[in-house]
């Protein structure tokens, strides 16, 4: 009888670890697609038509977001690369400016962000709706620095993910020298408003195509 008891306690032992380990996290792996993605940098420029203020954009090469849901403190990891040589503006001359004599793309041809952990998360919506502190090093313009970054995230019910942020950093900081204004004078701002959403979709999702302009 003692034989029994034991065997059948060593038969009933796997079951009682399964049900007392923890349920599996589900991480999710998406990708950045990089036709819906925004970047908008913003500084200012003595002379321009907009409050003083000149705008360009960037477009994402490629990127990952990896997560639980349930825990993205501990499991969440964002890894973007943009391409440095997509800068646009409203003038082909301040472009080439930039370009040439700002972000020295001839030898910095890439942007990336990879980040070491996230911070101060809140929920308005649990699993859904929150915002959080993004950490990570920053490489621009061949330099690395460590960045804080607000967002603003939504996950839909489609596994679609998107972040909105704003976030000023100095330009000088990487290396970088402020352009001169459109006409050659007066010099640009060295400080940069970086605003961007990033949406990031399942692997094996369609790339979205771009409304005609």
């Amino acid at each position: 009888m003692e034989y029994r008891r034991w065997a059948r306690a060593l038969c009933l032992s796997p079951a009682i670890l399964l049900f007392a380990m923890p349920a599996s996290a589900k991480v999710l792996h998406l990708r950045v697609d990089p036709s819906t993605t925004q970047i908008v940098a913003t500084v200012n420029e003595p002379l321009a038509r907009i409050n003083g203020n000149v705008s360009g954009t960037f477009q994402v090469i490629t990127g990952e977001i990896d997560g639980d849901p349930a825990d993205p403190v501990a499991t969440g990891h964002i890894d973007i690369v943009i391409d440095a040589t997509s800068y646009t503006s409203d003038s082909p001359r301040r472009d080439k400016a930039v370009l040439r004599d700002a972000l020295e793309t001839r030898f910095y041809q890439v942007i990336k962000f990879v980040s070491t952990r996230i911070e101060d998360l809140q929920w308005d919506a649990p699993n859904v709706i929150g915002s959080a502190t993004v950490v990570g090093n920053l490489t621009l313009h061949g330099v690395t620095r460590e960045i804080r970054v607000p967002i603003k995230a939504t996950l839909s019910t489609d596994g679609r993910f998107s972040a909105d942020g704003d976030f000023q950093f100095d330009c000088t900081a990487f290396g970088i020298t402020p352009p001169r204004g459109l006409f050659g004078t007066l010099q640009a701002g060295k400080m940069v408003d970086l605003n961007f959403r990033v949406i990031a979709v399942a692997p094996d999702a369609p790339v979205a195509t771009p409304a005609p302009q």
